[in-house]
């Protein structure tokens, strides 16, 4: 493997030669190629434009780029050889866009992709629609044909018809997407960078640079990488003055107020503030669904999850009638997070401190920002006029069922309860969608970093992921920091990737890439033997619910590991599962580990059976 700061790539494409390609504007090559990119900036203080553009993006912490190489984009790549920054050719650009994901999610930094025009964006844009619909930082980076091709729209391979655009693709893009650049343009493109860099920031949402390949190697002023770029969001500050007022007010009023802590939270990376925001006020707390990690859930003041009417008994009577204020910080009033939009908050006594807002009891104060805001109220609070609320006496999940104690096959009653004694502080837990995260709410996490992708919820998401969030580790622990909502650098905690066979059959690829990275991962696969999601909403017996059986004892192997049979393990009673979670190789795992769990397919978590039922009541069926 060739070592972080080497980018083993050929710097021109075999196309360069091609007199076709030469007389039509050179379409993939640049006007010249490289001469010594070690000495890349001129003695004239200007540096290459694609140079630049990765400089830039180094200086925000980005030590990983993931992506594909292709013919448009090898001479932009092989500048990255030139940075601390490591390459990383990923299977496909979707689990490129993914892996980007988890990255952003724990490193904090923007995620980096790099694609070629047409097939190679248009291949990551499911990937960037789930960034953009969960705020997540993305830098897309489109390295495209020639100028002079696009001018005379050649018919090149990647483009559409007769007489075709090159940047129609773009156009597909832009409503997943908060900002872009076209590098046409030496003048202007430093500007074009650092803007949508910004953009990225303060809106925490994907964002797009097109460069042409003739113009990566025009130069631009170095000393443009030592002025500083402005990424917070300032809040308007009249408005922030008249919230904080009319907040701070309502508080010291309350009598019986709860707080409800959101995803958005840990998309702006803003845990650390909350927790201790929440340490000041000990109130009573909640997550939904999507918030589960927000909050240290050993913590006197936590007391569960609000997911409306799938909550455990006496929650949704705690926050909908009980209260007079409920504070929800960071909201995301998604299906799945209100649980199936059961959950219903009088306005009347409802205080959101959304992304861009601040509403209480239906007065809105427009341009005022979630970071900008939580630290305001945090440092204008008077402990002394905050209201003392007794902590709340729940009645607890429902006992197990009877026949639980004697049964010796896996059931997810059982399982999400051990795994959440599996789970250990500073741990790292990525979950795939469907029966994982209908179950995994059931476990109580110790102070863990968890990451599922609810709202976009693209299965197959989280296995590479998990492979992004293993690099940013890996990354923060070269570098000794900690990285995005307090994630640690350094400790004993793992990566862990919990998934069903279903899922993991979309995506499986990356498995390849995290062997050749030698990352210690550890695998969960919860086989039950097809889609279970969908088995449980409607027509369960349908064939269309049966996947391919795969035999992942080989997996490892098939995909390069030395010895994965014997890092691979398969359990179907509870005595096989305690064995393995209990193994030296769990507690420490070095290099990728696989256990494989089976469930009988008809067995589902309590709450996906009542998400079932609702389903299905809702169509009248």
């Amino acid at each position: 493997m060739a070592p972080p700061s080497t980018v083993r790539v050929p710097y021109k494409s075999s196309f360069i030669s091609c007199p076709a390609l030469a007389a039509q504007g050179r379409a993939f090559s640049s006007s010249r190629c490289f001469k010594n990119e070690s000495k890349a900036a001129s003695a004239g203080g200007t540096i290459p434009l694609g140079l630049f553009l990765w400089k830039r993006i180094q200086q925000l912490g980005v030590r990983t780029v993931m992506g594909l190489p292709g013919d448009t984009n090898l001479e932009l790549l092989h500048y990255i050889g030139s940075t601390d920054m490591h390459w990383v050719g990923n299977s496909n650009e979707l689990n490129a866009a993914y892996a980007a994901d988890g990255y952003s999610r724990i490193k904090g930094c923007p995620g980096v992709i790099l694609t070629t025009m047409g097939v190679g964006e248009l291949s990551a844009i499911n990937g960037i629609a789930g960034s953009f619909a969960e705020n997540v930082k993305i830098i897309h980076v489109v390295a495209a044909t020639g100028k002079a091709a696009q001018e005379k729209r050649v018919m090149i391979h990647h483009t559409l018809g007769d007489s075709p655009d090159h940047r129609i693709y773009a156009k597909m893009s832009s409503s997943v997407r908060v900002s872009h650049c076209y590098l046409d343009d030496e003048a202007t493109a430093v500007a074009g960078i650092d803007r949508v860099i910004q953009e990225c920031y303060v809106q925490s949402r994907p964002v797009y640079i097109y460069i042409p390949v003739d113009m990566v190697h025009k130069q631009v002023p170095e000393s443009a990488l030592s002025i500083p770029l402005s990424l917070a969001r300032s809040s308007e500050k009249e408005a922030e003055d008249r919230a904080t007022h009319a907040v701070l007010k309502a508080i010291y009023e309350s009598k019986n107020p709860v707080v409800l802590v959101d995803s958005l939270i840990l998309q702006f990376g803003l845990r650390p503030l909350v927790r201790s925001l929440l340490d000041q006020l000990q109130f009573p707390t909640f997550c939904p669904f999507m918030g589960k990690s927000v909050i240290e859930e050993t913590k006197p003041y936590f007391h569960g999850t609000y997911n409306g009417k799938f909550s455990y008994p006496g929650i949704q009577e705690a926050v909908e009638e009980d209260s007079d204020l409920v504070i929800h910080f960071g909201p995301l009033p998604t299906d799945m997070n209100t649980g199936g939009f059961s959950a219903k908050i009088d306005p009347r006594k409802l205080l959101l401190v959304e992304e861009t807002r601040v509403i209480l009891r239906g007065e809105a104060f427009e341009g005022v920002y979630l970071a900008s805001f939580l630290t305001r109220l945090s440092e204008s609070l008077n402990i002394s006029k905050v209201p003392e609320v007794k902590y709340l006496t729940l009645p607890g999940p429902p006992p197990p069922d009877k026949s639980e104690g004697k049964e010796t096959q896996i059931t997810h009653s059982h399982l999400w309860p051990r795994m959440g004694k599996f789970f250990r502080a500073h741990d790292i837990v990525f979950a795939d969608g469907g029966t994982t995260h209908f179950g995994i709410i059931d476990a109580d996490f110790p102070d863990i970093t968890y990451v599922m992708q609810n709202h976009w919820a693209s299965i197959g998401y989280a296995l590479p992921g998990t492979f992004g969030g293993a690099m940013a580790k890996r990354d923060l622990m070269k570098s000794k920091t900690h990285g995005w909502n307090g994630v640690k650098g350094d400790g004993n905690g793992r990566v862990i990737f919990i998934t069903g066979e279903g899922a993991m059959q979309l995506t499986v690829q990356e498995v390849g890439s995290m062997i050749r990275e030698g990352l210690d991962v550890i695998i969960i696969i919860i086989n039950n033997g097809g889609y279970s999601i969908e088995r449980c909403v409607v027509h369960p017996e349908a064939s269309y619910h049966d996947i391919a059986t795969w035999n992942h004892k080989h997996m490892l192997d098939f995909f390069g590991a030395k010895d994965g049979a014997a890092r691979t393990h398969q359990v179907r009673t509870k005595e096989e599962l305690e064995k393995v979670l209990t193994r030296p190789d769990f507690e420490n795992p070095k290099g990728v580990h696989v256990l494989e769990v089976f469930t009988d397919k008809m067995d589902f978590p309590w709450r996906l059976k009542a998400f079932g039922e609702a389903y299905r009541e809702m169509k009248g069926k």
